[in-house]
């Protein structure tokens, strides 16, 4: 867990260095909503910081990729670490790790760049509790 813990640190460090903004939010996906903090998204690499919130807290470092960069949209793909609460209660002293491939839009339509709405899908590949499929919207502010 320590390992972990600490490449994603890292990995979040490192991203967060490459000159970028901070950008806030909140997601809502199928799974659980996340409270985010990050790196500007509209960076042509950027990174996030999710924190679960609802009936189980959970942890999440994501590094993502923009493959298509418009005026008013990105669509991205990238690839997360993630530490949930046991989801199904099935070892109560284990916590589940698990690998998230977040894939989605971020678009800006709003005269301000800098708030977004995000569309994202993820398949979840998880050690314990088995892979599963989220999906969800949510709102993302830049400050710049």
């Amino acid at each position: 867990m320590k390992k972990l813990v600490l490449l994603s640190l890292t990995l979040f460090a490192f991203i967060s260095f490459a000159e970028a903004q901070i950008s806030a939010g909140v997601n809502l996906q199928s799974s659980e909503t996340f409270v985010t903090l990050g790196t500007d998204p509209n960076k042509q690499i950027f990174g996030e910081a999710r924190i679960g919130t609802g009936g189980d807290i959970g942890f999440e470092v994501m590094g993502a990729y923009n493959i298509v960069m418009k005026d008013d949209v990105n669509f991205y793909l990238g690839l997360g670490l993630g530490l949930d609460d046991d989801r199904n209660h099935k070892n109560d002293d284990d916590d589940d790790f698990y690998i998230a491939i977040p894939f989605g839009l971020l678009v800006t339509p709003f005269n301000s760049k800098n708030l977004g709405l995000v569309l994202e899908a993820t398949p979840i590949l998880a050690t314990d509790h088995g892979d599963y499929f989220r999906a969800g919207f949510g709102f993302k502010y830049t400050f710049r």
